[in-house]
C-alpha cells in the first residue's frame, strides 16, 4: 500500500497515468467486495458467476495496462468490459432496486476521468446509451429482472452507495493532494527563480563594476590625451580608441539593460530636458562612425518642436541611439537621416515623432516580424561580418513598451529602411526650437579648446580604492586649476575631511571595509567636522535608475556613472558649486 500511494502521488509520473491507476485500483477493489458479498448472499448463481468473470477480466486488464503503460488501450478494454457485463449484472441483481444505479454513476465518472478527447465523448455517449437501454428494458419488461428480497435490495443499494461514496472521497483526496503538491512545486520553483534573479542581478552588478573600472581608465586617460597638443597621427589613434571604448561600453550597457528588462528591474524616470541638447548627444555619438564609413548624417528638426520636453531622456536617447547606430551599421553608402517632429493625438497628448531613414541593405519582408527579438540578426549569412550582439532592437522595443511608445518598420530589400517611432511626452517649454543645425553644434563642440573650464579657487577631494580611477579624475581636472586631494579609502577620507575644508567631494560607492554610503554618513556626522555640509557626489560603476535613487535617498547631492567623461564632470561641478567661496585654509 505504501508503494501504491507513493506511485499515485509521485509528481514525476504523468497525472493521467496516476489517475488511471487510482481509479482502476478502487474499481477492482469494489469488484472484489461486491463479488464476495454476492457469493455470501448466494441468492443468484448467475449473478455470482457474472461478477466473478467480470472481476477476473478487469483484474487482468488493469495488470496488463500497468505493465505496458498503454493507458488508452486499458481504458478502451475497461469500457468494453463495462458495456458487456453491466447489462448482465443489472438484470441479475434486481435492476434499479439493486446496486446497479450507483455503479452506473461510478462508470460515468471513471470513463470521464481516464479517457480524453474524442474517446471521452464516444465512451460517455455509449455509457449513457447502455444505461438508458437497461433502464428502459427494465421499465417495459420487468419480467426480465431477477427479483431480490427487500432485505437484499436494501443491502445491495447501501453497499453500492457506500462504495461510490468512498470512490468520490478518494478522488477528492487525490485531487487535493495533487493540487497541494503542485502548489509546493510552484512555490519551490518561484523561490528558485527569485534566487536566480537575485544571483543574476548580483552577477551583472559585479560584472558592471569590474568591467567599468578598467574602461573608466581607458576612456578617461584617452580623453585627457585628446585634450593635449599631440601629433595628428597620435590624435587619430586616440580618436579610434575613443570609438572602440564607446562601442565596448555600448555593448556592456546592452547586456546589462537586457538583464534588467528580463528581471523587471528597468524603470522609467521622467524629468524635464532640452530637446536640442538630447539630440546633440546622439549626434556626437554617431557622427564619427558615420564619417568613418563615408556616410552623410542628416538631422532634420521641425522648427515647431517644443524647446523642452518631459520624459525619460536617458531611455529616449538609448532608443534613438540604438536605431540610428543600427542604420549606420547596415548602410554601406549613401545617408542616414534622423527627422524629429511632434503631434498632439486625439487625447491631447503630445507625441514626439522620430523617423530614422537609411539607404542601407534593407530588410526582407518576412524578417520584419522577428526584427525585435533578442539575439536575432537578419540575413545572418550576408551580414556575418557586421559586429553587434543582436540585442539593440529588442531593447528598443521593450523600452518603448515601458514608455507607452510605438515603432513601425517599412523597408525595401536592397534599398533601405525606415523606422517610425512615437513616444508620448509632456511639454515642459512649448516655445519652438526654431532652426537647428546639430552638425554645426557638433563641430563647435569638437573644436572646443582643452582647459576651457577653469576653477583655481576650488578644493576637491576624490575618494576611490582604485588608483587608476583617482588618476583619471586628476587628468580630467588638470587644466582646470582645481586643487585636488585624493584618498584611497573611506578611513583616509575621514582623516582628510577632519583636517581640511572642501568645496566638493567625489565619493566611490563600492570600497572595501567602508563603502561610500557609510563614509558619506560619517562625514556628515563628524563632530566639529569641517565638511558636514559639503556637497558630495557618488561616483559609481553600479549604474541604473534604482542605484541613482538609492544614492539620492542616502544623502548624496549628485550621481555620476563610470566611465566618467570630462565634460559631464565639469558640468556637475558647475551645478553643485556655481559660486565657490574663496579658498581658505584649512
Amino acid at each position: 500500500m505504501r508503494d501504491f500511494f507513493r506511485h499515485v502521488l509521485d509528481p514525476d509520473i504523468h497525472l493521467r497515468r496516476r489517475l488511471f491507476q487510482l481509479l482502476s485500483t478502487i474499481a477492482l477493489a469494489e469488484f472484489v467486495i461486491v463479488t464476495i458479498y454476492t457469493a455470501i448472499l448466494n441468492e443468484n448463481a448467475l449473478s455470482v458467476a457474472v461478477m466473478l468473470f467480470g472481476t477476473f477480466l478487469f483484474a487482468m486488464t488493469v495488470s496488463l495496462t500497468f505493465r505496458s503503460g498503454r493507458m488508452r488501450l486499458g481504458a478502451a478494454i475497461s469500457g468494453l468490459l463495462y458495456f458487456s457485463i453491466y447489462p448482465l449484472t443489472f438484470f441479475s441483481s434486481g435492476g434499479i432496486y439493486g446496486g446497479s444505479p450507483p455503479v452506473a454513476a461510478f462508470a460515468l465518472i471513471y470513463v470521464f476521468l481516464v479517457t480524453q478527447k474524442w474517446e471521452r465523448v464516444a465512451s460517455l455517449l455509449l455509457c449513457v446509451t447502455v444505461d438508458g437501454c437497461c433502464f428502459a428494458a427494465a421499465y417495459l419488461h420487468p419480467e426480465l429482472l431477477t427479483v431480490h428480497t427487500v432485505a437484499v435490495e436494501h443491502a445491495e443499494s447501501f453497499l453500492a452507495v457506500l462504495l461510490v461514496t468512498l470512490l468520490v472521497c478518494a478522488l477528492f483526496a487525490f485531487v487535493a493532494e495533487v493540487y497541494a503538491e503542485e502548489n509546493r512545486i510552484v512555490q519551490r520553483q518561484k523561490k528558485q527563480i527569485e534566487d536566480l534573479n537575485r544571483a543574476q542581478k548580483r552577477f551583472f552588478s559585479s560584472m558592471s563594476h569590474e568591467i567599468r573600472t578598467p574602461v573608466n581608465a581607458i576612456i578617461g586617460f584617452n580623453e585627457s590625451t585628446l585634450r593635449e597638443s599631440i601629433p595628428d597621427e597620435v590624435r587619430e589613434n586616440a580618436e579610434n580608441i575613443e570609438i572602440a571604448g564607446k562601442l565596448l561600453l555600448h555593448t556592456i550597457n546592452e547586456i546589462l539593460d537586457m538583464s534588467r528588462l528580463e528581471t523587471g528591474g528597468m524603470e522609467i524616470v521622467c524629468a524635464d530636458y532640452r530637446t536640442t541638447a538630447m539630440l546633440s548627444d546622439i549626434v556626437s555619438l554617431v557622427w564619427l562612425r558615420a564619417q568613418e564609413k563615408g556616410l552623410e548624417l542628416v538631422i532634420r528638426v521641425d522648427p515647431a518642436m517644443p524647446t523642452a520636453l518631459h520624459g525619460d531622456e536617458v531611455r529616449i536617447k538609448q532608443v534613438l541611439l540604438n536605431v540610428v547606430s543600427n542604420a549606420v551599421k547596415y548602410t554601406r553608402e549613401g545617408s542616414v537621416t534622423l527627422a524629429i517632429s511632434g503631434r498632439t493625438d486625439e487625447h491631447g497628448v503630445f507625441r514626439a515623432v522620430y523617423d530614422v531613414t537609411d539607404t542601407g541593405i534593407g530588410i526582407r519582408e518576412e524578417s520584419i516580424p522577428h526584427l525585435f527579438s533578442a539575439f536575432q540578426r537578419m540575413d545572418e549569412q550576408s551580414n556575418h561580418a557586421i559586429e553587434g550582439t543582436g540585442l539593440g532592437l529588442s531593447i528598443v522595443k521593450q523600452l518603448l513598451d515601458l514608455m507607452d511608445g510605438s515603432v513601425t518598420v517599412t523597408s525595401e530589400y536592397g534599398k533601405g529602411s525606415n523606422f517610425h517611432i512615437e513616444i508620448p511626452q509632456g511639454v515642459a517649454d512649448a516655445a519652438p526650437v526654431g532652426v537647428v543645425n546639430l552638425q554645426r553644434t557638433r563641430r563647435e563642440e569638437s573644436a572646443r579648446p582643452a582647459g576651457a573650464f577653469a576653477a583655481p579657487q576650488l578644493r576637491l577631494l576624490a575618494v576611490d580604492d582604485t588608483p587608476m580611477n583617482l588618476k583619471v579624475v586628476q587628468k580630467l581636472l588638470k587644466d582646470s586649476g582645481v586643487s585636488l586631494d585624493t584618498a584611497a579609502s573611506g578611513a583616509e577620507a575621514l582623516r582628510l575631511t577632519a583636517e581640511r575644508r572642501y568645496d566638493l567631494i567625489l565619493m566611490d560607492h563600492q570600497m572595501p571595509e567602508m563603502d561610500g554610503f557609510e563614509c558619506l554618513h560619517r562625514i556628515r556626522d563628524q563632530e566639529g567636522g569641517l565638511n558636514c555640509g559639503c556637497r558630495i557626489v557618488c561616483l559609481t560603476a553600479n549604474i541604473g535608475a534604482d542605484m541613482e535613487r538609492l544614492c539620492r535617498r542616502e544623502g548624496f547631492d549628485g550621481y555620476l556613472e563610470k566611465p566618467i567623461r570630462g565634460k559631464v564632470l565639469e558640468e556637475e561641478i558647475r551645478r553643485l558649486v556655481p559660486e565657490p567661496a574663496p579658498r581658505r585654509d584649512p
